[in-house]
Order: structure tokens, then C-alpha cells, then sequence
């Protein structure tokens, strides 16, 4: 679950640099949609966290 966590961070990096060279470059609708994508994956993230920490906390 470990590796899966890092690759979710990786993608969270790379959709935030694509969100912010889209948005200076002027193409809004596509800076937008990279901003959402980066967001539902970090909500992901804390999902995956927090399930982790439940399951740690319930086998002791």
C-alpha cells in the first residue's frame, strides 16, 4: 500500500505542474480541469491515510 501512496503523490506533483504551466500559458479550461484532477487525487490521498491509520488502530 506503501508504493501506492508514493505514486499517488507523483501524480499529485506532476497534475499541479501541469495546472500551473497551462494556467500561464493561457489555456484556462485545461488549467482547470489539470486543478481538479490534482484535488480528487489528493482527497484520495488523505482517504488512503486515514483508512491506513483505521486498520492500524483496530488490529491492536
Amino acid at each position: 500500500m506503501l508504493g501506492s501512496k508514493y505514486i499517488d503523490v507523483a501524480l499529485i506533483l506532476f497534475m499541479g505542474y501541469f495546472a500551473v504551466t497551462r494556467f500561464s500559458s493561457g489555456q484556462v479550461g485545461i488549467g482547470i480541469f489539470f486543478t481538479v484532477l490534482c484535488l480528487l487525487n489528493t482527497l484520495t490521498l488523505v482517504v488512503k491515510v486515514k483508512r491506513e491509520k483505521e486498520t492500524k488502530s483496530n488490529a491492536q
